[in-house]
């Protein structure tokens, strides 16, 4: 109730002002907007839980502000790699707010922002800005996962620790391309081979590129990033999300009021999981579907869905471990490397993570187990292990 209260109060205070509406709208989102940066926020978090909240119809007018907040603070050039490829993801996506924001001058301030509204004839009603605000004034403090915009003039414009592994922009660009074709296909098993092609490209990368560089738990680059979960099924995406993690050295926190999860690992580490759980919910997705498919009634059920997701999350979590440990031995042997030597190194990267995670999240708890399907767990579980995890794998006899 409390929050409530707070809601409607902001309400009546931003639409009980003397200055006109549009101009008063627009200085207090910006200011919300602002200072929910300061709070921890970026701006994929920001439109993600905008989208949650009020909905597809108000995404335009968010993305118009965030990013005619960027281009007016001059954000792009001193932001971090990631807060700028955020931005972009956003111009990509809502292109009619991307024109908007460029046709603007780089120097205005919210009134020229709101007349430019007027002039384009974006329709946009008072209670719509009102309630943009709102949301964003109430965000609650989130970790900072990198330095705020207030301070990035006081560190290096490219906000990376120095001598820490990145990923080759072409392995990426070639382990995404695979996943399109993936996802693009109507054909299972053309999908699955384009998904254990890429999946085996960035097991080998990652392992012969970042297990074998070496280095101490206190030289170890440990980043940060947040993965947005959609309906439906969110909790179960959440298990398959942190069973992919704890097989790649990477911890996993959710943020259920959001639907917001952050992932710590090393950079690359980062980027498999990331890559591999998009794969998986893709393939996960199909066979939940053609279980569907096959059986009209319990296994079109929420409770059949949910069970499988689960099943299929913990079955992928064990396989994933197993093919971590047989690559991590194969990538020694490739590069004339005793697994002794290796093991020590695997050990230190997992410490400087849990060091991370616990400076991030001191005070976290675990998730409960609940009661599930028991059909839908074991045609899960079935199905995890036709999952393809590399190139030419077979699935585990049974």
């Amino acid at each position: 109730m409390g929050s409530n209260r707070t809601y409607f109060r902001t309400r009546e205070r931003l639409a009980g002002d003397c200055v006109p509406p549009r101009q008063r709208s627009a200085a207090g989102l910006m200011t919300a907007l602002a200072d929910a940066y300061e709070r921890g926020w970026q701006p994929a978090d920001v439109m993600h839980v905008t989208r949650r909240a009020l909905g597809a119809t108000t995404v335009p007018t968010a993305a118009a502000a965030v990013l005619f907040q960027a281009r007016a603070s001059s954000t792009p050039g001193p932001a971090p790699r990631e807060w700028r490829a955020q931005l972009a993801r956003i111009a990509d996506g809502e292109p009619d707010a991307a024109r908007f924001a460029e046709e603007l001058p780089s120097r205005c301030d919210p009134d020229d922002f709101a007349a430019a509204l007027d002039t384009a004839g974006w329709q946009i009603g008072v209670r719509e800005w009102v309630d943009l605000t709102v949301l964003w004034l109430e965000f609650p403090r989130l970790n900072q996962l990198c330095e705020p915009p207030s301070g990035w003039s006081r560190v290096p414009v490219q906000h990376d620790v120095p001598g820490a592994e990145t990923a080759d922009p072409k392995v990426l660009s070639r382990i995404r391309g695979l996943l399109a074709k993936a996802e693009a296909t109507e054909y299972v098993e053309e999908a699955e081979t384009f998904t254990a092609k890429a999946q085996d490209l960035m097991t080998r990368y990652a392992i012969g590129t970042a297990l074998l560089s070496g280095g101490a738990a206190a030289t170890t680059a440990v980043h940060s990033r947040r993965i947005h979960l959609d309906n439906p099924y969110v909790r179960e995406k959440v298990h398959l999300l942190t069973a992919i993690g704890e097989a790649n050295r990477v911890r996993t926190v959710w943020f259920d009021r959001f639907a917001i999860a952050t992932v710590v690992g090393t950079p690359l580490d980062l980027e498999q999981v990331d890559l591999l759980f998009t794969s998986l919910l893709v393939q996960a997705t199909r066979a939940m579907q053609a279980a569907g498919s096959r059986d009209a009634g319990a296994a079109r059920t929420a409770s059949f869905r949910k069970a499988f997701l689960f099943g299929f999350a913990v079955r992928i979590g064990q396989r994933l471990k197993e093919t971590d440990s047989r690559a991590t031995a194969e990538a020694a042997v490739d590069a004339d490397v005793r697994i002794d030597d290796l093991l020590p190194v695997l050990a230190a990267r997992s410490a400087a993570v849990d060091a991370e995670f616990e400076r991030l999240f001191p005070t976290t708890r675990a998730s409960r187990s609940r009661t599930v399907d028991a059909d839908g767990w074991h045609a899960g579980q079935s199905a995890a292990d036709d999952a393809s995890l590399s190139a030419g794998a077979r699935a585990i006899p049974r």
